[in-house]
């Protein structure tokens, strides 16, 4: 399973890389433009991806004790959950879906009670948000309605 994740990842990274250099513009160091980060970025993980691989390759195949114990509905649950936010993001925005996301991650890690979780969420979309927007200058996906 480990080498199919790095192969996985090294692939995700070489479309990514290939991506933002085809539809993107790169800039410069002094003057980065939209192209910037996901390059740098990409290649760290095409990097890392192949030093990773090439570990998993030499490494003995071994199933781990603790894989046997894992929860496969919630790993489901996450996986959906994730997909749904991607799907969403652009359609209510970032704040709204980053809230309602991590509102219900937290449930599904068994955080009891209501409050705690939406204070949780609320903040930390919140600041994302500001940061993003106003220490970055970043435009974040936002909904009509918002």
């Amino acid at each position: 399973m480990n080498k199919i994740v790095a192969l996985a990842l090294l692939l995700f990274g070489i479309a990514a890389f290939f991506t933002s250099r085809h539809d993107l513009k790169f800039g410069s160091f002094a003057r980065p433009q939209g192209g910037f980060a996901p390059t740098i970025f990409s290649v760290g993980l095409i990097i890392f991806s192949v030093i990773n691989l090439v570990i998993e390759l030499f490494k003995e195949n071994k199933t781990p004790e603790k894989l046997a114990e894992v929860d496969w509905k919630k790993w489901l649950y996450y996986t959906l959950l994730c997909g749904a936010y991607v799907f969403l993001i652009k359609k209510i925005g970032f704040a709204v879906d980053t809230f309602i996301c991590l509102v219900i991650m937290l449930k599904l890690t068994g955080q009891k009670g209501y409050v705690k979780p939406v204070v949780i969420s609320g903040i930390f979309s919140v600041l994302v948000w500001a940061l993003f927007t106003y220490a970055m200058n970043v435009p974040l996906p936002g909904a009509a309605w918002f």
